[in-house]
């Protein structure tokens, strides 16, 4: 049984409880500030209109100690990124009403140092470069290789925490 077939699609850490998860990478872990009740988790937001696909990459996420929030829809997304502390972006290339192209402006007004990666199902060329053109952070395709998601992110954190970056999710 996955972590995610027990949720709802659309989970919501927005209340201030913030939970350790235990298949978290030691590397990851690290890197976040620590609070007086334990490890404070950032937050990732997952904008895919695949459940499977959202839930595959929801696990990659908890890999890297990245507590995933989900959205189906461009409309759902917004909701969160203007609500959420969020500290990482997935979001696939094609959604039902929209794409990343709509969600790039806005995630840079609420968090200009949270990266967006695009994840595409076909991996174009054009594609990729129109993504990487348009500020996206990276470009991967889907299925995923395995690490390479949490390369990118702990790399990410790793930068943030050694120029003292200000985390969007980490108070």
């Amino acid at each position: 049984m996955s972590v995610f077939e027990s949720h709802s699609s659309s989970l919501n850490y927005l209340d201030g409880e913030y939970r350790r998860f235990p298949r978290a990478t030691d590397s990851c872990t690290n890197l976040l500030r620590r609070s007086k009740d334990g490890l404070v988790i950032p937050n990732g937001l997952v904008v895919s209109p695949d459940y499977d696909r959202r839930g595959h990459l929801g696990e990659a996420l908890l890999l890297c100690a990245i507590a995933p929030l989900f959205a189906s829809t461009h409309r759902e997304a917004v909701q969160h990124i203007s609500a959420s502390p969020i500290s990482v972006i997935l979001c696939e290339d094609r959604l039902s009403d929209g794409s990343y192209r709509e969600l790039l402006p806005l995630v840079r007004s609420f968090h200009p140092l949270s990266p967006l990666i695009v994840i595409s199902p076909t991996g174009d060329w054009p594609d990729y470069f129109e993504a990487i053109d348009r500020g996206a952070y990276d470009f991967l395709a889907f299925p995923l290789i395995p690490g390479e998601l949490q390369r990118i992110v702990t790399n990410h954190l790793k930068a943030a925490f050694q120029h003292s970056l200000p985390f969007d999710s980490l108070t």
